[in-house]
């Protein structure tokens, strides 16, 4: 089931758009947040941080259009490559790589 989240800021959009009353804002962080976008210390290529359901993922976008995306689950680190040759499509490839883990 869907554990509800709701910022201060999404309270106020909802009063808004919604006809019935709204729920108060929670506690607590967002389930998906973007954490950092920066150049890499090491190359200078862009990277972004993510944090999704508690999952840390570092996407990186080489020079050559080559990517990578970093899970770090807190147990484990893994590493897949990508054919990813933007930012965007990269990122896209993060989420539906978070969508199919819980499928195992």
């Amino acid at each position: 089931m869907l554990k509800p989240y709701i910022s201060p800021e999404g309270a106020v959009e909802l009063a808004s758009l919604r006809v019935g009353p709204v729920p108060p804002a929670t506690e607590g962080g967002p389930p998906v947040a973007l954490l950092a976008r920066l150049p890499s210390d090491v190359c200078g290529c862009p990277e972004e941080l993510w944090r999704v359901d508690g999952i840390i993922y570092l996407i990186h976008m080489e020079e050559d259009g080559s990517s990578e995306i970093l899970i770090y689950t807190g147990e484990e680190e893994h590493e897949r490559a990508s054919t990813a040759t933007t930012l965007y499509t990269l990122r896209a490839e993060m989420f539906a790589l978070h969508a199919t883990m819980g499928e195992g």
